[in-house]
């Protein structure tokens, strides 16, 4: 037990002046952590009760009340009165609050981001792990979502659950029992056991369509339907053979996203929503500035990420489009440290036979399974 203690008293010590937490000005700006974070928390729920917030934040009622004041008085948070409720008095962001949030928000990203840049895949997969389990031990009312606990290629058998309890946790919706991507992510989820009781799949799937990548056919629960399943073949690269072709092309993020959207909505290469530009690095091509072909990131479970996205104009095929920027978003993984691997429709021999010439190698068959409101 001292050891334990020691341990966890040595961490705080340094993770607490890791992050700044003991700075008057976090982050070089004119607000305190604690102020940061009852900033984001505002953000995260505007427009919000102070009761709710102290609820969120475990904090003294009339230390919660003279913060909330300070901020005002700032002109960084505002507090509005209902028609229906005059005691009421909801908190918001005024616009020179939602600014310093912004910039708070950005820089936190950035030094986090910095501190990920210095390791390979596999330690940030680790460290994610570790945290991850570090919460699970402490804070008990946390969802103790079964957690990968290897990078050996057996996360490959559950893709999509070992993307959701890694690297892509934040992104995520259910609880320990089943768990998928946000909606505007796309529409993967996958139960804690695809062979046991999957019924939380329905609650999951809500009024749409989900989809699931598993080695186990899965039997629809109750208040769902077979849409559709295929058989699939999964496909790893350890490197990635050079091409004979080169083309200009260009990084893809939120500026391109709407086309984006377009071009896979026309094309149809697999489930695009709306945000599923945010799962990875994607790359295109433009024609007289019109974007005809894209590739990109999806599922990182484990040290492995997902190629895929991958579509191009119907008036633009037979270039080579596809292969080269295959080639561009794997090769970009591998230096990551990262190994690439992608589905496909057994049935598409065409499909296999170029991913076999970057580099790809058949991995093992897998079942996806698109199951719909009953």
């Amino acid at each position: 037990m001292d050891d334990a203690i020691n341990a966890i008293r040595t961490f705080n010590r340094f993770f607490t002046r890791h992050v700044g937490a003991i700075d008057a000005r976090f982050l070089d700006t004119d607000a305190s952590l604690l102020e940061a974070r009852l900033l984001f928390e505002i953000a995260r729920h505007e427009p919000v009760s102070a009761i709710a917030l102290q609820a969120e934040l475990n904090l003294d009622r009339g230390y919660l009340s003279r913060m909330i004041v300070r901020l005002e008085k700032r002109g960084w948070v505002r507090r509005d009165r209902l028609e229906a409720d005059a005691r009421t008095r909801p908190i918001s962001l005024t616009q020179g609050g939602r600014e310093v949030f912004y910039e708070l928000d950005h820089r936190q990203r950035a030094a986090v981001a910095h501190d990920l840049k210095r390791l390979s895949a596999v330690e940030q997969d680790e460290l994610v792990q570790a945290l991850t389990k570090a919460r699970l031990f402490l804070d008990r009312k946390a969802p103790a979502a079964t957690l990968s606990t290897t990078p050996s290629i057996n996360v490959l058998d559950r893709p999509v659950w070992n993307a959701l309890t890694g690297r892509q946790a934040h992104i995520v919706q259910g609880d320990e029992t089943g768990l998928r991507f946000a909606p505007e992510y796309g529409p993967f989820a996958a139960p804690l056991d695809p062979t046991g009781d999957t019924s939380v799949l329905a609650d999951l799937a809500g009024n749409s369509e989900i989809w699931l990548v598993e080695k186990h056919r899965i039997v629809p629960p109750v208040g769902l339907k077979l849409a559709r399943s295929a058989e699939c073949v999964q496909m790893v690269a350890r490197t990635i053979t050079d091409g004979g072709r080169d083309h200009a092309f260009c990084d893809l993020g939120d500026d391109d996203a709407a086309e984006m959207f377009a071009l896979a909505t026309m094309t149809q290469p697999g489930p695009f929503s709306t945000r599923t530009h945010d799962l990875g690095r994607f790359v295109g091509i433009r024609i007289d500035g019109i974007l005809v072909a894209m590739a990109g990131e999806r599922m990182k479970p484990g040290i492995f990420t997902e190629l895929s996205g991958v579509c191009t104009h119907p008036d633009h095929r037979g270039r080579g489009y596809a292969g080269f920027l295959m080639r561009v978003v794997a090769s970009r993984m591998i230096e990551r440290g990262e190994v690439p691997f992608l589905h496909c429709y057994a049935t598409n021999t065409g499909a296999i036979a170029l991913y076999q010439s970057l580099g790809f190698e058949i991995h093992q068959t897998i079942t996806a399974t698109v199951l719909m409101p009953a």
